[in-house]
């Protein structure tokens, strides 16, 4: 399928590339008494997250968690899902940050800048390493993403199926059902694409900060900050966006759009978007929001486009160190 969609992957993106299988096998499988506490610990996070879901959702069970069923699923999911893809985005950098500094305590990194290629295919395989070695847990933020998708195609079926209708009911600028149907599975899509390409982009901006500086201190410092930043925007968006809302803050209409597009772009990845009744929301609070999908389709081919930029720069920095 990967094939069809953008053609031959490159040789050290395959599991049979002799770097690629070094890279994977540095991490060892665990015994099977291991891997069942994992499942176990797994399970119990699960439990956990439901459960703190529901409690933020209820307001600590004084108060229903949405007005209707869609609503409580997607309240009760959307906490857990956010901190989730949050460590996960800290997870790609933390793995990347410390590449050069770890193969220079190996004591191979200068085998490796002399051998052809051999610096790129390290900082390369290390980067998609990240997705290899988090599928686990990148599989399931995809799937929760695809059911909540379907909740939302199913919410398009109330008030006997009208309810895009009522949805783009005097918005601007107006469009037919058609149009708004097509716009909205720009919204799908990019809900789809935006947890792959944030992590892509994470992973990319370690194995940066690894090319700049290889001592394990100034790395540890460097990704204490970026988790600071990165908790620091997802905080200051979804607080931005929800005043903005609820109406307690006031914005010029370009700038209330571009506020919902880097919100679902770098914010929660346009979780909050699958729920029918916030999206409607900003359609019908800001003019053009109705657009906001097919720009985020935009905003995560660029995304991915810088990611594989700032691998490149790595590259040539750390073929220099």
């Amino acid at each position: 399928m990967m094939r069809l969609l953008i053609g031959e992957l490159p040789a050290w993106v395959r599991r049979d590339h002799p770097v690629l299988r070094y890279e994977l096998g540095k991490a060892t499988r665990g015994s099977f008494a291991l891997r069942l506490l994992r499942a176990f610990l797994v399970v119990l996070a699960l439990a956990v997250a439901a459960g703190i879901g529901t409690v933020i959702a209820t307001n600590f069970f004084t108060q229903p968690a949405g007005e209707t069923l869609f609503d409580s699923i997607h309240a009760i999911a959307y906490f857990p899902l956010l901190i989730a893809q949050l460590a996960l985005r800290v997870v790609a950098f933390a793995m990347t940050a410390d590449t050069v500094g770890e193969e220079m305590r190996r004591q191979q990194w200068d085998s490796l800048r002399a051998t052809p290629n051999g610096a790129d295919l390290a900082l390369r395989t290390r980067w998609i390493g990240v997705f290899y070695r988090q599928r686990g847990f990148i599989i399931a933020l995809l799937i929760s993403r695809v059911l909540l998708i379907g909740v939302m195609l199913y919410e398009l079926t109330g008030f006997q199926g009208r309810y895009l209708d009522l949805l783009i009911y005097r918005i601007t600028p107006e469009v037919a059902l058609p149009a708004a149907i097509l716009l909205l599975s720009f919204v799908m899509t990019a809900a789809i694409l935006l947890p792959l390409t944030g992590i892509a982009f994470d992973a990319a901006l370690g194995l940066l900060i690894s090319s700049l500086a290889q001592k394990r201190t100034f790395n540890t410092l460097a990704g204490f900050m970026v988790i600071l930043l990165r908790a620091a925007l997802t905080i200051a968006l979804f607080v931005a966006i929800t005043w903005y809302l609820n109406g307690a803050q006031t914005l010029p209409d370009p700038l209330a759009w571009l506020l919902a597009l880097f919100f679902g772009g770098s914010g929660d990845w346009g979780l909050s978007y699958l729920l029918l009744t916030r999206f409607g929301q900003i359609w019908a609070t800001i003019p053009f929001g109705i657009f906001i999908g097919l720009a985020l389709v935009g905003f995560a081919l660029v995304q991915a486009w810088l990611a594989d930029r700032i691998v490149a720069l790595a590259v040539r920095r750390a073929q220099h160190t």
